[in-house]
């Protein structure tokens, strides 16, 4: 009885399919990298400006601490403080703690001094600088809304739509220095 032959094949190995997994595999790291690192915490900075001057005196500094956060059995999302006053909202679409706020800094800017603005001259600025106080808890969207109100551009009373007036009738304050603190700290 005769052995069969066998066909002798070719021990070179197809690299194409290695490849392609390698190459997406380090697509797939890339991506995922990317998405994790936009979900971090956002950090609060101040745009760069070219016409910004340091205020040469300052008549008031006015200090609003910004508490809150989603955990349940914690200060709502935008707790408010200012001083002895605490302005909070009842629930996510409650815009009534910033309407208070607003009022608090409408008084505040009625009695400062006011300068005009570099760029717009008919904008009249105080000279009051406001400090804001965030904690850690607190999400970066209850202080972007509160900047909005600070800066005089949406109105809490119309579910913080964007106000159309004109400069001249505009109530802003743009001498902000920003400060965090620990969670649960409450100086």
């Amino acid at each position: 009885m005769a052995k069969p032959k066998l066909e002798s094949t070719s021990t070179e190995i197809d690299m194409t399919p290695m490849i392609d997994m390698v190459f997406l595999l380090i697509i797939f790291f890339i991506l995922a990298g990317k998405i994790s690192s936009e979900q971090r915490t956002q950090q609060i900075t101040v745009p760069p400006t070219k016409t910004a001057t340091k205020l040469k005196t300052i008549d008031e500094r006015i200090v609003i601490n910004v508490f809150g956060t989603t955990k349940a059995g914690s200060p709502p999302r935008n707790s408010i403080r200012v001083g002895t006053q605490t302005f909070e909202a009842k629930g996510i679409d409650d815009y009534s703690a910033y309407a208070r706020l607003r009022t608090l800094l409408d008084r505040a800017y009625d009695r400062a001094e006011k300068e005009p603005d570099v760029k717009n001259p008919k904008l009249r600025l105080p000279k009051v600088v406001l400090e804001i106080r965030a904690d850690a808890d607190t999400e970066y969207r209850v202080v972007q809304e509160l900047l909005q109100i600070v800066t005089d551009s949406v109105d809490p009373n119309d579910l913080m739509k964007p106000k159309q007036v004109a400069p001249e009738q505009m109530r802003p304050f743009v001498a902000i220095d920003y400060t965090t603190r620990r969670p649960g700290e409450n100086k």
